[in-house]
């Protein structure tokens, strides 16, 4: 970690959430330094050059962050992955210490959530149409009476906004989708948000506050904490990747992440984000 990069990034107070936004066009080659040999091989398997720009961007800058509130370098910070359920090796990544964290990616947009001693999660989703059957795997049935009424141009951005605050809801309670989306109930996309049910036994014994996000043109994104609110504040991650490359040793040609132009190449698909 340079020092540059360090003095971007704000002492973290109890009860903040910093939520820090860059794009698929920070991916630089030379951030593959920062990954560990499980993302590299993860990154080697994605074909798409979109797809892998995401995947480098959103770990880097995860490990950029969480490193310099820890005082480590991004590099040797150790991510622990355990299933809350199985105890297997797959799950919500974890730093050591009192950081919460959590990461998507969609579209052109990343974002790192980070806080102290609180759970988050965090979800951006690109603005797009469904088909019908995602809608019914994810919405109740109060919610497909609420997105049938929308008027048809809106609804898009109805289902995303429904899946954004359910997905972020998962994603902190560290449950992720081995819960059903359809089994939580949250309020309609033009009310403020909020979780009115969640059925079954996996419901969390502790609060859950929920914050809609403003993630730009073309985007919605949510935020969800266990236990205490938080007050989240958006930060550049942009400039903090772009600080931290100076660092990184250069990486041969051979192993690049895609030319120039690849990295322009941006698609729909959507990698799934811690």
């Amino acid at each position: 970690m340079t020092a540059g990069a360090t003095a971007l990034v704000p002492v973290l107070r109890p009860g903040a959430c910093q939520l820090w936004w860059a794009s698929s066009r920070d991916a630089h080659p030379a951030l593959r330094g920062l990954l560990d040999e499980d993302e590299l091989a993860r990154d080697g398997r994605l074909r798409q050059p979109a797809a892998r720009a995401l995947h480098l961007t959103a770990h880097a800058l995860a490990r950029t962050v969480a490193a310099a509130h820890l005082g480590s370098p991004a590099g040797e910070l150790a991510l622990t992955v355990t299933c809350k359920r199985c105890g297997g090796p797959h799950g919500k990544p974890r730093p050591p210490g009192p950081l919460g964290l959590s990461w998507s990616h969609s579209g052109d947009r990343v974002v790192v959530a980070v806080t102290l001693g609180t759970e988050v999660g965090v979800d951006v989703e690109r603005i797009a149409p469904y088909a019908p059957q995602t809608a019914q795997r994810v919405l109740r049935e109060a919610e497909h009476a609420v997105l049938a009424a929308l008027p048809e141009p809106r609804r898009p951005a109805g289902f995303v906004r429904y899946w954004t605050r359910k997905e972020a809801l998962l994603k902190a309670t560290g449950d992720g989708l081995s819960v059903p989306p359809e089994l939580l109930h949250v309020t309609a996309p033009d009310a403020g948000p909020r979780l009115l049910s969640w059925s079954g036994p996996e419901r969390p014994r502790l609060p859950l506050h929920l914050y809609d996000l403003d993630a730009g043109p073309g985007h919605l994104a949510a935020l969800a904490s266990v236990g205490a609110p938080v007050r989240p504040a958006a930060h550049d991650g942009s400039a903090l990747l772009a600080a931290a490359v100076a660092a990184v040793p250069a990486v041969p040609a051979a192993d690049a992440l895609a030319t120039p132009r690849d990295l322009t190449l941006l698609t729909s698909e959507r990698p799934v984000a811690p």
